[in-house]
């Protein structure tokens, strides 16, 4: 007898191949950089827009992480050795402020559908609002105190979904550029600049910033 852990990985799966048919989206598609146990419940939420990109590399999970681990430490990114792409390097930082193991993080993408960026994305309208649909179902299984949104588009998408109220713009030590945090019921949601661009995390002059916006979590 399968197991309710299978029985939702096949349900999810399944959904997800139609509906990335169904966008005649070509580049693949990938749900989760975590294991599939942060379904059943997570204290942090980590959420990107969608996977960049034009390959999916074999040796890389597509629907989940095997357990214990996370894409942002275990897989290689762009030539670079494991974990140690910018990116992973700028995530695991936020891992590192919240005091969460990285595999313990639900993490993943908003709309799993591949592109090498979001203009590329086809039916990007009926793609959003499948991934919006898709995580309004995993956050109310998951309810994780914690979520973070990383991207303006991301953050407008989750601040919708969950219905953030008081939402106000904070400094991040870089120039114009902000970041949000708002209250759910249940939770904070914060959402960061893009991560690959604005390497916020790891910067000195922006230290006392991330201070300010994480004043009170963890």
């Amino acid at each position: 007898m399968l197991s309710t852990e299978n029985m939702l990985e096949i349900k999810l799966q399944a959904e997800i191949e139609d509906a990335y048919r169904r966008s005649r989206n070509s580049w693949g598609w990938r749900l989760l950089a975590s294991p599939e146990n942060t379904l059943s419940g997570a204290q942090v939420a980590f959420i990107g827009l969608n996977p960049g990109g034009t390959v999916v590399h074999s040796e890389h999970s597509i629907y989940a992480m095997p357990s214990g681990h996370s894409a942002y430490v275990d897989e290689s990114w762009a030539g670079h050795i494991a974990g140690q792409s910018p990116l992973q390097r700028q995530v695991r930082a936020l891992f590192s402020r919240l005091d969460v193991a990285p595999h313990a993080v639900l993490a993943g993408n908003l709309v799993p559908f591949r592109s090498p960026d979001w203009k590329s994305l086809q039916d990007p309208k009926g793609s959003l609002a499948f991934g919006k649909d898709l995580w309004s179902r995993i956050l109310s299984r998951a309810k994780p105190p914690i979520v973070i949104t990383m991207g303006g588009d991301t953050t407008k998408a989750i601040v919708e979904l969950l219905g953030v109220s008081d939402l106000a713009r904070y400094p991040v030590g870089w120039g114009n550029v902000t970041a949000q945090r708002g209250a759910f019921d249940g939770g904070t949601l914060i959402g960061l600049p893009h991560l690959s661009r604005f390497g916020i995390m790891t910067r000195t002059k922006s230290a006392d910033f991330l201070d300010k916006l994480f004043e009170g979590i963890r």
